[in-house]
């Protein structure tokens, strides 16, 4: 009997170690089921652009070489201009787009000869100046031989002393038909024929007449020598002392002498060099607000040496310029960074998670001349809004041909500035990468652009997903509500034994009129059922009559039938 109770607590006590582990397995997988949906089915995308990898209920659906433009331009393009806009021009004709490139070369000629005369006007450059005199009368004038001034001097005259250094300028305006900020003086040439008529006292080395007298021969030089200085100067039309630049001079030294003819000379003045006109004539033009006005000067200074006060006299009969040439060429200046662009306005590369891979732009192209060697670095850009492709195509690698020409074999593989679901504008623009000087227009030209665009899509199904969805989802509803029955009939009676359970059932009818359907037995008629139950377990190793005796624990049978050990 008490290995009998050991065993039933043993059990009971086994049995309610599994019930817990049982009931914490089955909420677990009630948790599971419900989460089942979820776990397996594909997370939509965060937005249309997003591409999504999903495992199973997606599709890819390739698009190859849908063309994006073919064969434009059929219509007018429009243009794009920056930089210096005065140095490119657009313009469409014949279905091809074309950009000039704005060249210009230009001559100006300034004259002082018998046909240009009224062009030039007496100028006092110094209010202080003396201006030269013939007994005591102003002496100088325009006339169909050139700019003319005459002098005569002896200290002695009324008013002597200061008349000893005359001067005396002329000038004319040169206006230029452009903004010279916007071209370039390429070459210039500049000559200037000067004539000096004098007599035989003015006083230079070397010289013994000096006075007006023939008798008195010796000469008595106290500081210098007679002399008189043709110059030239260009100036900007305020002649602002500041902004005279000369160009040329001459300042005689034998004019005079008595040992040689040199009474009369003519000759080209001497000028300071090309470069030198050519930088005076651009810091002038710097200072005139349009760029396109400046003045040449001429000038004539007379130097009257004070040899003997009372018989000296010094007699310039004849000083002129007889005539005057100043000849420049200039060109167009192009501006860095100046560009003309064509463009075209596209949509967007659109649809279910997109990804282009592949965006190949062809056109073909050419020039009505050769390309500047002036200008090594400009080219050709791509570009897609403000994202630029590179490697570029450089101008200066054309080759001439009256046809077009493909501008590169095979296209432009662009994939890597092209991006999905934007609305994009295609520009293929001239870039001019620096200042340089152009003689004639270059006009550029390109047709047949073609832009082909591949692209794959990670399309959903949306159908599939859905069944899949749903199926998972009542599967899931119909393990949960079973299991959820299991739990609350296990919670509220299946986890009792069988003897309790008919307890609590009793228990709850007691309060009921009707008699319970439970027979409730004796504790000695239960015990001696049970007795009876479990001793039927060891009938086949028992022989004879049972004993009243109890069986003791650790008792075996003598070997003789039906007697037990003493």
């Amino acid at each position: 009997m008490i290995f009998h109770i050991y065993t039933y607590n043993y059990n009971l006590v086994n049995r309610s170690k599994m019930k817990k582990t049982h009931t914490i397995y089955l909420i677990i997988t009630l948790v599971a089921l419900l989460m089942l949906p979820f776990i397996v089915t594909p997370k939509n995308a965060v937005s249309e652009k997003a591409v999504t990898i999903k495992p199973s209920a997606t599709k890819v659906q390739t698009h190859t070489n849908e063309p994006w433009i073919e064969n434009h331009p059929k219509s007018d393009p429009y243009t794009i201009l920056a930089g210096d806009q005065s140095d490119v021009e657009a313009s469409t004709s014949l279905n091809q787009a074309n950009i000039k490139i704005i060249g210009d070369t230009r001559t100006k000629e300034v004259l002082l000869n018998s046909a240009t005369q009224s062009n030039w006007n007496e100028y006092i450059l110094d209010p202080s100046e003396v201006v030269p005199q013939r007994a005591s009368v102003p002496y100088y004038g325009i006339d169909d031989n050139g700019a003319w001034c005459s002098h005569w001097w002896w200290e002695g005259e009324s008013g002597g002393q200061p008349k000893n250094t005359p001067e005396m300028h002329w000038r004319t305006n040169v206006s230029m038909p452009v903004d010279m900020s916007d071209y370039n003086i390429t070459s210039v040439s500049f000559n200037a024929v000067i004539n000096a008529s004098v007599d035989r006292n003015i006083d230079v080395e070397g010289d013994t007449y000096a006075r007006w007298s023939p008798s008195q021969a010796s000469i008595d030089q106290y500081q210098e020598f007679d002399s008189v200085t043709f110059y030239v100067y260009i100036s900007d039309l305020d002649v602002n002392e500041l902004s005279l630049y000369p160009i040329a001079k001459n300042k005689t030294v034998y004019l005079g002498s008595d040992t040689l003819p040199l009474y009369d000379i003519e000759g080209n003045i001497g000028t300071f060099g090309n470069q030198a006109i050519i930088d005076a004539i651009n810091n002038v033009l710097a200072l005139d607000p349009g760029h396109n006005n400046f003045t040449i000067i001429l000038g004539i200074y007379i130097y009257c040496e004070d040899n003997l006060s009372s018989t000296d006299r010094d007699y310039w009969n004849d000083l002129r310029f007889k005539s005057l040439n100043l000849t420049f060429t200039y060109e167009k200046k192009i501006n860095q960074f100046t560009s003309g662009s064509w463009a075209q306005d596209l949509e967007e590369v659109k649809g279910s998670n997109v990804q282009i891979t592949k965006a190949n732009l062809t056109f073909e192209y050419k020039m009505d001349q050769s390309w500047t060697d002036a200008s090594q670095n400009s080219r050709f850009l791509i570009k897609i809004n403000d994202r630029v492709f590179d490697p570029a195509l450089y101008l200066i690698n054309y080759v001439y041909d009256t046809d077009f020409t493909e501008a590169r074999s095979g296209g432009f593989d662009i994939t890597e500035i092209m991006i999905p679901y934007e609305n994009f504008t295609l520009s293929i623009q001239v870039y001019l990468a620096e200042d340089f000087g152009l003689s004639n227009n270059i006009t550029i030209s390109i047709t047949n652009v073609n832009l082909f665009i591949s692209w794959t899509e990670i399309i959903p199904v949306p159908v599939e997903e859905n069944w899949l969805f749903v199926g998972l989802f009542i599967i899931a509803v119909i393990g949960a509500t079973v299991l959820g029955a299991y739990l609350i009939a296990y919670q509220a009676y299946l986890k009792y034994p069988v003897p309790v359970r008919k307890v609590r059932k009793y228990r709850k009818t007691l309060s009921s009129a009707k008699t319970p359907s439970v027979g409730i037995v004796g504790q000695r008629a239960s015990f001696d059922k049970n007795y009876n139950t479990e001793l039927k377990k060891t009938d086949k190793f028992l022989k004879g009559s049972p004993t009243k005796e109890p069986v003791m624990k650790g008792k075996i049978l003598d070997k003789k039938e039906g007697e037990l050990p003493k």
